[in-house]
């Protein structure tokens, strides 16, 4: 299915999705400037997902403890787009998770920012009157980020299948 006709589909998701994109703008009808304007989004996505864990990064590590709550809603914020990006492509039949879309060269740098943001939100939360300041916080807190990702890991699975078996159809 086109993306142009993405507000015509049977499934709700890339429905709303269309109608939150502006997808039936005339725009779209182009290839090329269709095709532009998605490198662009991408490139863009790919910034704000920078922008997001830098200012995450520099606020844990700056302000501290107090930031913890605002990082958390920066985290979230991307975290968010990020998944409704991935469920959109999947809803129309395309799997971006696969290791040949990877790049070392991208990942290694992201990642490092990611650690870095970790050992703050630890440093931030665990020092005098941090949000860590017992040991039944810390465990709800490692059970709680546990929980989160079975609960990604799940959807991820269950996306995939039905990938795998609207592929067999």
């Amino acid at each position: 299915m086109s993306t142009v006709d993405a507000n015509r589909s049977h499934n709700w998701f890339v429905r709303a999705a269309a109608v939150i994109g502006d997808l039936s703008n005339p725009f779209y009808r182009e290839e090329r400037q269709r095709d532009v304007w998605n490198e662009a989004s991408a490139v863009a996505f790919q910034v704000l997902i920078w922008l997001h864990l830098l200012a995450a990064t520099a606020a844990v590590w700056i302000v501290g403890a107090d930031a913890v709550p605002y990082v958390y809603a920066l985290v979230a914020m991307i975290g968010l787009a990020s998944w409704i990006s991935l469920l959109y492509a999947w809803s129309l039949g395309v799997d971006v998770t696969g290791s040949s879309r990877l790049s070392a060269r991208r990942m290694i740098p992201i990642a490092v920012l990611i650690v870095l943001l970790a050992v703050g939100l630890i440093r931030a939360t665990s020092v005098d009157g941090g949000v860590f300041d017992d040991w039944s916080t810390v465990a709800g807190a490692i059970t709680g980020a546990a929980m989160a990702g079975a609960v990604f890991a799940v959807g991820s699975w269950y996306m995939k299948r039905r990938l795998r078996a609207r592929d067999e159809e």
